[in-house]
């Protein structure tokens, strides 16, 4: 898997926003029709770097939870829309956006 992360990592210096590496349990409901659970790979202010279990397909738009790491962390709930997936050995490697 660390040469699938690797792999999106090296697109990093064409984002818009820098990446913080984040690692915690996310949970999602698809608006359209169903949801499920995976981890959060990296932050940014533009959007995730997601594990999910289920391919879905681009533009797809997830409503998510999940929470920062840090003792008094709040539950963040929003919006994200999928741009990209990618196969590896654990599920799909899934970039979102947040907002829609």
């Amino acid at each position: 898997m660390n040469s699938d992360i690797n792999d999106s990592q090296d697109k990093e210096e064409r984002r818009k926003y820098p990446r913080k590496e984040v690692v915690t349990n996310v949970s999602y409901r698809v608006v359209m029709p169903s949801g499920g659970e995976g981890l959060t790979m990296n932050i940014s202010e533009g959007g995730l770097c997601l594990v999910l279990e289920k391919e879905l397909p681009k533009g797809t738009i997830l409503e998510i939870k999940f929470e920062l790491p840090g003792n008094n962390s709040v539950p963040i709930e929003t919006y994200v829309k999928i741009i990209w997936q990618k196969k590896i050995d654990r599920g799909f490697l899934t970039g979102v956006k947040f907002g829609t």
